[in-house]
C-alpha cells in the first residue's frame, strides 16, 4: 500500500504547473523517502566531490540510512522525520544533518534546513535498496 501511496504522491507532486515553491510536509516526506532509494544529483564541491554527480541515498523503513557519494565515500547512519524536514545522523559523517524537500515546478530540490543552501535535486526514486547500500 505504501508503494501505491508513493506513486500517487509523486504523481500529485509532479502534476500540473505550479508557480510557487512548496515545502513537503511530514506525510509527504514519509511517502517519498521511507523504504526507498532516492537518487540525488549533487552539485560540484563539498561532500559530493569536486565534480558532483549522482548519489543514491537509501532511507530504510527501520530508520537506517546509507548513501554513496560521487567521490566514492559510503555513509551509514540513521534518519528521522521532524516536521517538514528529515535529519540524518551519519556514523562516519555529519551528525544531525537536516534537509527540506522543496517542490518547485517539476523539480524537487533538497535544501539545508538550517542555512537554506542547496544540497541537490531528486533525479528519481526506486523502491527498496537496488544499490545494495
Amino acid at each position: 500500500m505504501k508503494g501505491l501511496a508513493m506513486v500517487t504522491m509523486i504523481s500529485g507532486l509532479a502534476g500540473g504547473a505550479v508557480s510557487a515553491e512548496t515545502t513537503l510536509d511530514a506525510a509527504q516526506l514519509d511517502g517519498l523517502l521511507t523504504g526507498n532509494t532516492v537518487y540525488i544529483a549533487v552539485p560540484p564541491g563539498g561532500p559530493g566531490g569536486e565534480n558532483g554527480g549522482m548519489a543514491p541515498f537509501k532511507y530504510g523503513g527501520d530508520g537506517t540510512a546509507s548513501a554513496r557519494l560521487p567521490a566514492g565515500l559510503t555513509l551509514v547512519g540513521s534518519w528521522t522525520i521532524d516536521g517538514d524536514q528529515y535529519c540524518v545522523d551519519w556514523d562516519n559523517g555529519p551528525r544531525n544533518s537536516c534537509s527540506r524537500l522543496v517542490k518547485d515546478g517539476e523539480a524537487i530540490r533538497i535544501v539545508d534546513a538550517a542555512s537554506g543552501e542547496p544540497r541537490g535535486a531528486i533525479d528519481h526514486i526506486r523502491p527498496g535498496n537496488p544499490e545494495g547500500l
